[in-house]
């Protein structure tokens, strides 16, 4: 969580200090609770979308999430990306507005992972 980085460092400060408490919760994970299924190796050019459920830890506090992954195949490589919806008290993060700025009380978790044969 440390590395998370946006175009403004007054409010990577803050994400990383009040929002995330960075210091005493550095690391999110999330791992599926049981593997994907996806039958054949899908032709290049192809995606999938799964849905998955999985155990999401955020500030300390694990839940279960189930959501939609899409992966799309190309000649060297597989990316898969999908976004988690947070209702950030659920995990003990109070509502990030601050100052002059208001947010709502959640977000979406997005990712993408480029999978590569070595």
């Amino acid at each position: 969580m440390n590395t998370v980085t946006s175009d403004q460092s007054q409010r990577d400060d803050q994400f990383r200090g009040r929002i995330m408490d960075t210091t005493d919760f550095p690391t999110a994970t999330f791992a599926l609770t049981e593997p994907i299924s996806l039958g054949s190796v899908p032709g290049v050019g192809a995606t999938v979308s799964e849905t998955v459920t999985g155990k999401l830890t955020l500030h300390g506090t694990t839940k279960t999430v189930t959501f939609q992954l899409q992966a799309r195949r190309t000649a060297s490589t597989i990316a898969v990306s999908g976004s988690i919806p947070i209702v950030f008290a659920d995990y003990g993060v109070n509502n990030p507005s601050g100052g002059p700025a208001t947010t709502s009380d959640r977000g979406t978790l997005e990712f993408l992972i480029n999978l590569s044969h070595v």
